[in-house]
């Protein structure tokens, strides 16, 4: 079995180039996002960044919700980009299965190979991250904006990013070769495809609970959290898990809801004949599709939501601050403005890894449409209609990802800060979130940078072959 592996990575090992990459890209995320946690906690009580008495308490809930976010999306980036990939190799698993190999011995080679994937790039993300944050500690000290005191950077927390890394590529691999390997070999042959699309009622019943209660539930406890924190800032305590669990479950139904935003989406494209290939494309494999876009939608949705937080706290404390001592006042703003933009950036590593899946799902498409791309080219289409196509595929995908996104992290954001700061008797209670304008101006121009970068690979790919040859694809 560990042969097998072995063989695999040292044969094909160009195709874990990405895998490797996006678990070195989330790697780098969770290590910054435990880094900027021990720096900010420091210099708010060594370096008195920060005067006021509940911001140990604070950064005590934000160290959670940093970490957890961090091995969230780890987990769930990692996971949906091996799934793409495996559904890649489908072919050659079923060919292995034909000649004698048992599912048994192939899942296990499968885990071996995502295990090694996740520590490898986990362990170069780590190793990564912590020489980026040593950089910006030390330009931030030169800076002026942090005081010079010393900090003990490393924490038992960054044995996370690499346990995480091997723990999810490992899950993602076993779980992404269930349906195409717990089948007989004849099976497997025309297993090589993944399932079209499926309606919510069509659901498994017990995905179908689960959804709902994760969802359903997640909600509930997020509003009670909220309720809370009309009270208390220990309402984020409650809040969080539910955000968490309702996020959760927003996730396992993506591939069941997710098609019927692209189905509108296509909408958006036109509908000469290029357009209409390219939305009957996006829907025909849901299930690929729906890990694309996901990817996105989780970086969109971090970005939008630490972005409104951060400005709805500084427009409800504006007032209170202009109230206090002048010089407090103008160290608590730098802070918070300094925290959000270091969050900014850190969660910026979520849409790379997110367009690394949306470029890999393209791909793949791509991949296993070429006997169908070289019969259009055969019935006159030309180059260009076929760039198009894949283009307008790529724009459905980062339609939804992007619109998606935004709205769950206004949502999300909006319910955060409420719950944080709501209780504060400066405050007073329900306020309505602040959305900066320039953050969907900055969604919309990323949109469609993506969309243009994300289809440019497979597009060269799909005319770079004649179509006498793709017709000749088996």
């Amino acid at each position: 079995m560990i042969a097998l592996a072995l063989r695999e990575l040292w044969h094909g090992g160009r195709q874990h180039t990405s895998s490797v990459l996006v678990a070195f890209i989330t790697s780098v995320f969770a290590t910054m996002m435990i880094e900027m946690d021990i720096v900010l906690r420091v210099q708010s009580i060594g370096g008195q960044f920060i005067q006021h008495g509940y911001v140990v308490a604070l950064l005590d809930v934000l160290d959670l919700l940093f970490f957890f976010i961090a091995v969230f999306v780890a987990c769930i980036v990692t996971a949906n980009t091996f799934g793409i990939i495996m559904a890649g190799r489908a072919k050659h698993i079923a060919l292995m299965r034909l000649l004698g190999a048992s599912a048994s011995t192939l899942r296990g080679a499968i885990a071996i190979e995502g295990a090694v994937v996740g520590f490898v790039g986990g362990v170069l993300g780590l190793i990564v991250g912590l020489l980026v944050t040593q950089i910006a500690y030390g330009a931030l000290v030169s800076s002026g904006t942090f005081v010079n005191v010393s900090i003990d950077t490393l924490s038992p927390l960054l044995v996370a990013p690499v346990l995480v890394g091997v723990v999810s590529t490992t899950g993602a691999a076993w779980f992404g070769s269930r349906k195409i390997l717990n089948v007989s070999p004849i099976e497997a042959t025309g297993a090589t495809q993944e399932p079209k699309a499926v309606t919510a009622s069509e659901m498994p019943r017990r995905l179908r609970t689960l959804v709902i209660v994760a969802f359903v539930g997640g909600i509930v406890l997020l509003v009670a959290g909220v309720a809370v924190g009309l009270k208390s800032p220990l309402g984020l305590l409650i809040a969080a898990p539910g955000g968490a669990l309702s996020f959760v479950g927003f996730v396992l139904g993506s591939s069941f809801f997710i098609p019927a935003m692209l189905k509108a989406a296509g909408h958006l494209t036109g509908r000469s004949t290029p357009s209409v290939l390219a939305s009957a494309n996006a829907l025909r494999y849901p299930a690929r599709s729906s890990r694309s876009t996901i990817g996105l939608i989780i970086g969109v949705t971090l970005v939008t939501m630490f972005t409104v937080a951060g400005q709805s706290f500084l427009a409800e404390s504006g007032p209170v601050a202009a109230a206090a001592d002048p010089a407090e006042a103008a160290g608590d703003q730098a802070f918070l403005q300094l925290t959000t933009g270091i969050l900014a950036v850190l969660i910026g590593f979520s849409l790379v890894v997110a367009a690394i899946g949306l470029v890999n799902s393209l791909t793949l498409s791509v991949i296993q449409r070429r006997r169908e791309i070289g019969l259009l080219r055969a019935l006159g289409f030309t180059k260009g209609q076929v760039r198009t196509m894949i283009l307008a595929e790529s724009i459905q995908l980062t339609v939804v990802g992007g619109a998606t996104g935004l709205v769950l992290g206004v949502f999300y954001g909006w319910a955060g800060v409420l719950t944080a700061i709501a209780s504060d008797h400066h405050i007073g209670g329900i306020f309505l979130p602040t959305i900066p304008p320039w953050i969907i101006i900055s969604i919309i121009a990323g949109a469609v940078i993506l969309a243009i970068v994300a289809s440019a690979v497979p597009a060269r790919s799909a005319v770079r072959v004649s179509p006498v040859r793709a017709l000749a694809i088996e």
